[in-house]
């Protein structure tokens, strides 16, 4: 039975152990200081919570081993881990920006490594990750970190490192994205003098409605677009907005951009 342990269970790491306590049979540690006490309550004794590495005496006891760590404190928490693991012992990193060198650095050994870019959507069980790992990696251990990442959404494995800058700057922020345009949409809406209340289901609907009709039809984002925004119309009169000189598109790609170049910003620290 695979004995897994997270290091870091904030938002993120958080979302991953509910599916993963509720949908396999694996044995769940957790190393996690501010949230101990709410983690350790709501698992009761199903799950070894501990504050600190220091409060787990053999290391060496679990397959597979996740940190789910800020970038800001990766390099002081991974080095902790520089000990004598189990031989194959399988690394997960969703540490932002952090790249598998540094992993091998700070931990000292060439050991299996999956580094991951999930997103926010993982707490609804309808995330996006996007997996790469090191020639080290057994076939047997990219199965697990296959299964272990379907189980919160979708998933794509690369054949670059490279890609994950990438990755992060369009699926890992993207969620933010739809939120700020949905938080301005809304504002918009009550800004005409429709309720709050109004305004939240008109858009909330309106959003989930367009991405499923998206997701089942054979036409693109573009055509869909176009199908509404007929010549003469309300639609029509609203895109012209959004597209005045390439405003709104500029913009996006502005922003992605942005996010891109910090990704590779972390991964140099």
């Amino acid at each position: 039975m695979n004995k897994i342990l997270i290091v870091g269970c904030g938002h993120m790491g958080a979302a991953l152990l509910a599916s993963w306590y509720k949908k396999t049979t694996f044995v769940f540690s957790v190393i996690e200081p501010n949230n101990f006490i709410d983690i350790k309550k709501k698992y009761s004794k199903k799950v070894a919570v501990f504050k600190s590495s220091k409060e787990i005496k053999n290391l060496k006891k679990f397959d597979t081993i996740i940190f789910a760590i800020k970038p800001n404190i990766a390099k002081d928490v991974v080095e902790k881990f520089n000990v004598d693991l189990k031989r194959n012992v399988l690394i997960i990193s969703i540490i932002a920006g952090k790249k598998i060198s540094f992993l091998k650095q700070s931990l000292g050994s060439n050991h299996q490594i999956v580094r991951v870019m999930p997103n926010m959507p993982a707490l609804v069980e309808k995330g996006m990750s996007c997996l790469v790992c090191n020639k080290f990696t057994s076939k047997k251990n990219i199965r697990l970190s296959t299964m272990l990442f379907k189980k919160v959404g979708e998933i794509i494995w690369l054949k670059k490192e490279s890609d994950i800058d990438k990755i992060t700057a369009v699926s890992g922020s993207g969620p933010a994205y739809y939120f700020l345009f949905i938080q301005f949409f809304e504002l918009a809406a009550k800004e005409l003098g429709l309720s709050s209340a109004i305004a939240k289901k008109l858009v909330y609907q309106t959003a989930f409605g367009s991405m499923k009709l998206l997701e089942n039809d054979q036409r693109t984002a573009k055509q869909l677009q176009e199908t509404i925004a007929v010549k003469g119309g309300t639609t029509e009169a609203a895109i012209k907005v959004l597209n005045q000189n390439n405003l709104f598109k500029q913009i996006i790609k502005k922003a992605i951009k942005g996010a891109f170049k910090h990704s590779i910003k972390l991964g140099k620290y």
